[in-house]
């Protein structure tokens, strides 16, 4: 039996707030420890119960939700960080990234793409919507993408495939889906490509693909 993914979230907006902890709450294997409505609140509750995924809004009153990831990701040690967000321009999305987030989803995203990029991110992913892989991407990205024998590893065309993906900002059952295997299949490829990469995770991949 797969262990329960707890998640606490922090948004301001109460009807977003009260519909993402119904997608969670209908959602087997997870369970939604606490609801803040700022950073604030949930410093205050920084006692209780460590989470494994904390979806993090970041415009918010008072502390933003990148102070808010700084501070509480040296008391959650082990906690993953997902933003929620509206907000993809370049500065925000590489300040959530330095300050320790993990994964940056867009408000725009399903409930199904919700619920799959916390999945993802707690197994050590980082999930992004597309519009935001593509800026990642487009900052690490020279002139030309390294060719495959270029990156001093030795990739099967499946694994390339995976890769490619990868930095388009596909999500594992994307990827799944547009290359016709099981979403079980693409995490062992996963695996192996960032064995061979010598990486752990999504972000330090594109890096190393595009020769940054």
């Amino acid at each position: 039996m797969e262990k329960t993914i707890t998640l606490r979230i922090v948004e301001d907006d109460e009807r977003i707030r009260e519909m993402l902890r119904a997608v969670f709450i209908a959602t087997p294997g997870m369970h939604v420890l606490d609801a803040h409505g700022s950073v604030e609140e949930a410093l205050g509750r920084m006692d209780k119960h460590v989470p494994d995924v904390v979806l993090m809004d970041i415009n918010l009153p008072g502390r933003d939700g990148i102070d808010g990831v700084r501070e509480f990701s040296q008391h959650w040690i082990n906690a993953q960080f997902l933003m929620y967000t509206v907000n993809d321009t370049d500065d925000k999305v590489f300040e959530a990234l330095k300050a320790g987030a993990n994964g940056y989803l867009l408000k725009n995203s399903t409930p199904e793409q919700i619920v799959q990029a916390v999945r993802e991110v707690n197994e050590g992913g980082s999930p992004m919507s597309m519009s935001v892989a593509r800026r990642v991407v487009k900052h690490f990205r020279p002139s030309t993408s390294l060719a495959r024998s270029e990156l001093g590893i030795s990739l099967t065309d499946r694994e390339f495939g995976v890769l490619e993906s990868l930095a388009q900002g596909l999500l594992y059952k994307e990827i799944a889906g547009r290359m016709t295997i099981t979403e079980g299949a693409v995490k062992q490829h996963i695996h192996r490509i960032y064995g061979k990469m010598h990486v752990n995770n999504r972000t330090e991949a594109v890096n190393r693909y595009f020769g940054r």
